[in-house]
């Protein structure tokens, strides 16, 4: 095995599904891949969010164990007072755009709004400066406004969303009394929808 095939096994495991029993818990963050007897499957292990899924079935069976499908969102539910202030904040600036980020920390639990700030910012686009991580800090939603526009995922949120690992969140219609919103899992070319509850729960629409 060259060093370059090594490197890559160890950065992305490779593991058979036990014949009997659950795979052992993923050590450390990152992705790995299970091969069991349905096919070959996924599993993103990160602070917030443990998630598997089938990537390719089988043709035939495979001689090694089964696995099912998991999600596993580890940061609880977001501050609804969090939400409302960016909310706020998109209302007031409305119709130009903003953004912002919702991060959570895994050692103290708590989560912050980093409102990001813009670089350049019209009524249908935005460029903005990343809001730094502090230590322990993850960016689970991502999040920014339409302005006076409805809510809905353009080309350049796909571009932006391409193989990211987090909540996509677009708000929109603030020239109303009730805003839209659409929101979204990406996990590394997996979207999902989802949505936040009045309780501030993520929830995903599988």
């Amino acid at each position: 095995m060259s060093r370059l095939d090594e490197a890559i096994l160890k950065t992305f495991p490779l593991l058979a599904a036990p014949g009997e029993g659950n795979p052992p818990e993923a050590q450390a963050y990152g992705t790995r891949f299970l091969a069991a007897n349905d096919g070959v499957w996924r599993e993103i292990n990160l602070p917030w969010i443990r998630i598997r899924h089938q990537l390719a079935p089988s043709l035939l069976p495979m001689p090694y164990g089964s696995v099912g499908g998991a999600l596993e969102l580890r940061c609880g539910p977001l501050p609804v007072e969090m939400v409302q202030a960016f909310n706020r904040e998109a209302r007031a600036a409305a119709p130009l755009e903003i953004a912002g980020a919702f991060l959570w920390n895994r050692e103290s639990g708590q989560w912050r709004y980093g409102r990001r700030v813009a670089l350049q910012q019209t009524h249908s686009y935005i460029q903005y400066e990343e809001d730094a991580l502090g230590e322990d800090e993850s960016l689970v939603v991502d999040v920014h406004s339409h302005g006076h526009h409805r809510a809905f995922f353009s080309r350049e949120d796909d571009a932006d969303d391409h193989g990211s690992m987090k909540f996509s969140l677009v708000v929109g219609n603030f020239d109303q009394d009730a805003p839209t919103s659409r929101m979204r899992l990406c996990m590394a070319g997996l979207v999902m929808p989802a949505r936040i509850t009045e309780e501030g729960e993520l929830e995903v629409c599988e």
